[in-house]
Parts: structure tokens; C-alpha cells; sequence
């Protein structure tokens, strides 16, 4: 990436709705151009898709959680087994493979305290294959960047 390149993905990780004709205007290259340059740059994988910055407490979403994992065992089949289920959970936006004393960490969504616990009841304490987790709730949150 050139310093062109990285000006492109500065603007576009801020507002990623901007227009092809506004963004050229900022790098200071013709529209034809830039947008060659945004392709390559999605075709490399650089830029992996566009994704709209969501209200969840608008949504009625009053709280945010964020849980870490400790798995059984940290082999391919429990593994695959976690990441099919957790991916299959509308509640979780955020999954992240971590080091440390936990495994993961996963970053949920939910209307109230009673949908917590149900979510913690049901969706992982459930599961053998989980041995500990522990909650961490979110008081504020900013988006940088």
C-alpha cells in the first residue's frame, strides 16, 4: 500500500458511504482512478466489505456485554463445534480468539438483564465443551475510528 492507498482506507474506515466523486477529491485523483484503487484494494482483502455502524440501544438493545470463554478443551473439533454455535446466535456482533486464562471473548447485545441471563443459562453454560466464562457489562461505548 502507498500513501495514496492508505489515504483511501483512512477515509473510507471513517465513512465508507462516501462517494466515489468525493473520495477522489480528497486523494487528489481522477474518480476513474480511485475507484481502480478501492477494487484492488477489496480484491486484496484489504477492504472487506462495507457494514452499517448500528444504534443497538435505539434498537431497544439497553445492554451490552462482553463474556470471555474458556473452552474444555483448545483442539480443532471443540473449537469448530464453539465457533458453529456461537456463530449461529443473533446476540453475538463480536467473537474474537484470544491468549490469557480465556479462550474467547464474544461481545453481545441484549434488551435487558433478564435476556442476559437466559442468553448465559441456555446459549453457553449449557455446553460441556464451555468451563468458564465470566460477564463483563459495558456502561458506555465509543466507536474510534
Amino acid at each position: 500500500m502507498d500513501k495514496i492507498d492508505q489515504k483511501i482506507v483512512d477515509i473510507l474506515r471513517h465513512n465508507g458511504r462516501i462517494s466515489n466523486k468525493n473520495l477522489s477529491e480528497l486523494v487528489g485523483l481522477n474518480p476513474s482512478s480511485t475507484l481502480e484503487r478501492v477494487k484492488k484494494l477489496e480484491e486484496k482483502g484489504i477492504i472487506k466489505g462495507y457494514s452499517a455502524n448500528l444504534d443497538y440501544n435505539k434498537m431497544g438493545y439497553s445492554t451490552t456485554a462482553i463474556i470471555q470463554i474458556a473452552l474444555e478443551k483448545h483442539n480443532r473439533e471443540i473449537i469448530n463445534k464453539f465457533i458453529d454455535h456461537i456463530s449461529s446466535l443473533d446476540e453475538v456482533t463480536e467473537l474474537y480468539h484470544i491468549s490469557g486464562q480465556y479462550d474467547y471473548l464474544l461481545k453481545i447485545y441484549v434488551k435487558d438483564n433478564k435476556q442476559l441471563q437466559h442468553f448465559l443459562i441456555e446459549n453457553l453454560t449449557s455446553f460441556n465443551y464451555i468451563v468458564k466464562t465470566e460477564t463483563l457489562l459495558v456502561f458506555e461505548e465509543k466507536r474510534i475510528g
